[in-house]
């Protein structure tokens, strides 16, 4: 347990394996990440105090948990590339849960501390299950907010990304990681044939046939990263105006959720979930 966190007084070792020697850090901040990780579980202390304060909770801005970290990504970047104050996610604070195991929890421990809370799910089984659970915890279906596009349900968030848009970043992130497996570019005819549900299901349908040729799993989070540092470097050309629309018709569905539930809830509905003050 580490107590002391004053520059100077914490020294950081690393291990470099290419040269089996040690580096130390003064600078500590400077290390690297996943050495950082546990170190930022004290540094953010006062954040999580902040959260559980009940006042603070009660007086902020509503929280929306979704699944994913590839879900936050693409709701903060595309927020940032649409620039509609109208429907803005910046009145929101977006909370990614470790992993749906903790959707439910993190949902009510949020709820129960003040916040307005409002989750984010797909359209999976297991998220159906949550949904469910939510319910059962006295949680508004106003709510809860499923993927969704003109009536139809859709997968995953990555279904809001046209195909043709998508498939460019796929092509772009794979041609450099599998060059030497034999990789070459996908159309969107490749990705429907699979006839999944989504095309995430589909992707991953493509990567087990090529199982022997060493692709190893599809990793989608390397595409998000990939869409939302091209955002952050503003070279969006690949992504077309209906993937800004599709965008626009999801912050249009978080934007509306919130207005309805505002509308219902009263103050005695948010204080009976909190613990009486010791």
């Amino acid at each position: 347990m580490i107590f002391d966190y004053t520059p100077g007084n914490l020294l950081v070792v690393e291990l470099d394996k290419r040269k089996h020697l040690s580096k130390i850090f003064y600078d500590y901040w400077n290390a690297d990440d996943k050495t950082l990780t546990p170190i930022l579980y004290g540094l953010s202390r006062g954040l999580v105090e902040s959260i559980v304060d009940r006042e603070i909770g009660t007086n902020s801005r509503p929280v929306i948990i979704v699944e994913t970290m590839s879900d936050a990504m693409y709701l903060n970047a595309f927020d940032k590339f649409l620039q509609d104050p109208n429907i803005s996610m910046n009145p929101l604070n977006v909370v990614a849960a470790y992993n749906k195991n903790s959707v439910l929890p993190l949902a009510i421990f949020y709820r129960n501390h003040g916040y307005r809370t409002f989750i984010l799910l797909d359209n999976s089984e297991e998220s159906k299950q949550i949904s469910a659970q939510l319910v059962s915890n006295e949680f508004s279906p106003i709510q809860t907010i499923f993927f969704e596009r003109e009536g139809k349900n859709l997968e995953s968030i990555e279904d809001y990304v046209v195909l043709e848009d998508y498939i460019h970043a796929v092509n772009q992130t794979y041609e450099i990681r599998l060059r030497k497996e034999g990789y070459s570019n996908l159309t969107s005819r490749d990705v429907t044939l699979k006839e999944k549900k989504g095309v995430l299901d589909n992707l991953k349908k493509i990567w087990e046939d090529h199982r022997d040729d060493d692709w190893g799993q599809f990793d989608n989070e390397e595409i998000t990263r990939y869409i939302c540092e091209k955002i952050t470097l503003e070279e969006t050309d690949f992504l077309s105006d209906k993937t800004k629309d599709q965008f626009r018709s999801l912050y249009r569905l978080i934007a509306e959720r919130i207005r309805q539930y505002q509308n219902v809830v009263t103050k005695s509905d948010l204080a009976k979930f909190q613990r009486a003050r010791i």
